[in-house]
């Protein structure tokens, strides 16, 4: 036999009036049904509370690009036209890893009469990098025409709008425009 069958309601609302003589009120008894519905109010009431905490404060993880450019990507896209209904698409992804520095990895797509005819992967480079006052100056070893090791450096320009990175290419002089992506 449970509790709750073995105790009346008159057994509980005489508790009440002998544990409780100073009380002007007098308690009614509460049948189980009434505790149960007690139990779920506070209850959801709990839950409610807890997922009101839980989304009081959402903070993206995005870096504050005003001091560093790690952890970020862009992605710069270069088209060259040459003779014959025939261009070269190339598409350059920058990495900053850290504070110092970052990769990058070019695919050059030909493309013919609409069609892609070759794709080429560039191997990964990596370099090193500085970033003061909205200009991230990359430096990066390669080779010239006479596979002679130069050290290169580009400097990248940061639009107001913290979306895009332009510089100029130190070799060819094309511009670049590198745009967010991550």
């Amino acid at each position: 036999m449970r509790l709750s069958e073995r105790l009346s309601s008159e057994t509980i609302g005489l508790a009440c009036s002998i544990y409780l003589p100073l009380q002007v009120v007098f308690i009614p008894s509460l049948i189980p049904i009434e505790i149960m519905k007690l139990k779920q109010i506070f209850m959801l009431l709990g839950a409610v509370l807890l997922g009101l905490t839980a989304c009081s404060k959402d903070t993206p993880n995005t870096p504050d690009l005003s001091k560093t450019l790690a952890g970020t990507e862009w992605e710069a896209t270069v088209r060259e036209s040459d003779a014959g209904n025939k261009s070269v698409v190339t598409t350059i992804v920058l990495k900053f890893v850290d504070g110092t520095k970052f990769t990058s990895q070019s695919t050059q797509q030909t493309i013919k009469n609409g069609a892609v005819v070759d794709t080429e992967v560039d191997d990964p480079e990596q370099g090193t990098y500085t970033y003061q006052g909205g200009v991230a100056t990359l430096l990066f070893n390669t080779r010239d025409d006479e596979d002679d090791a130069i050290k290169l450096a580009l400097p990248l320009t940061m639009d107001s709008s913290k979306q895009q990175l332009t510089g100029k290419a130190p070799e060819s002089g094309t511009i670049l425009t590198f745009v967010r992506k991550k």
